[in-house]
């Protein structure tokens, strides 16, 4: 970790995985997943640093989900077009009085398509995408518009993160840690392990097994009224049952 961090960049197992993926498809393919890639790098040290806090907020959208919470970053897999990925996050206080206000990355994928990052992010915190989450009703309950200008979608993200900051119900996911960066102009790097935070993380939460990761932690509860034997969607969320 750099000196000049202002946040510990913390990620979710799938976030993980989803950085392999693309490590892959760079060292495999080259082209287009190698930028996407790099950008993907850049724009997690952009937010270790704070010189990126994200593009926009997003809200509440039957279909897409409750997300009040959470924050979009764009990514481009080709410098040539729009912006085709998003990054999404959530911003999270200090664990403990002097340490650093944190940030969750939650999913790197495609913006559209049914099995888009939206429905990954849903899948990922347990929501079901139709459903309003009551504890998020303090982020207020006004669509964020993305096409507004700079220093408005600035002030909403100023606004909620200091929400979250204060909300002592804006926790981690239980199996979230830490990420380290190699320098994006070596080339694509492998995300590893924070060594010291995870195993901080691990004499919070009981017991460590292998690189200092607990173990025995349970899968992410299913949402009230959500029976356990529902039939997985494509990104692991349940079949809604009526």
């Amino acid at each position: 970790m750099t000196d000049d961090a202002r946040y510990l960049v913390v990620g979710v197992e799938k976030f993980h995985q989803d950085v392999r993926a693309l490590r892959q498809q760079a060292k495999m393919s080259g082209g287009a997943h190698r930028y996407l890639y790099r950008e993907v790098l850049r724009e997690i040290e952009r937010l270790r640093a704070g010189t990126s806090d994200g593009h926009h907020a997003l809200g509440y959208e039957a279909g897409k989900g409750d997300l009040r919470d959470c924050v979009t970053a764009y990514l481009r897999s080709d410098p040539g077009r729009k912006a085709d990925y998003r990054l999404v996050f959530r911003e999270l206080g200090p664990a403990g009085p002097g340490e650093l206000p944190r940030r969750e990355l939650l999913a790197i994928k495609p913006r559209r398509g049914r099995n888009n990052v939206y429905a990954h992010v849903c899948a990922r915190l347990s929501r079901h995408p139709n459903d309003r989450q009551p504890g998020l009703n303090r982020f207020g309950d006004r669509r964020p518009d993305a096409r507004g200008n700079e220093a408005a979608r600035r002030a909403e993200l100023d606004a909620k993160r200091a929400i979250a900051h204060a909300w002592d119900g804006q926790q981690p996911l239980r199996a979230s840690r830490a990420i380290v960066v190699g320098a994006p102009s070596r080339g694509p790097t492998e995300v590893a392990r924070d060594r010291g935070s995870q195993e901080s993380a691990g004499a919070r939460s009981g017991a460590t097994g292998r690189e200092g990761m607990p173990v025995g932690l349970p899968s992410a509860r299913l949402p009230e009224g959500r029976p356990r034997w529902s039939r997985p969607g494509p990104t692991g969320w349940p079949g809604r049952q009526t």
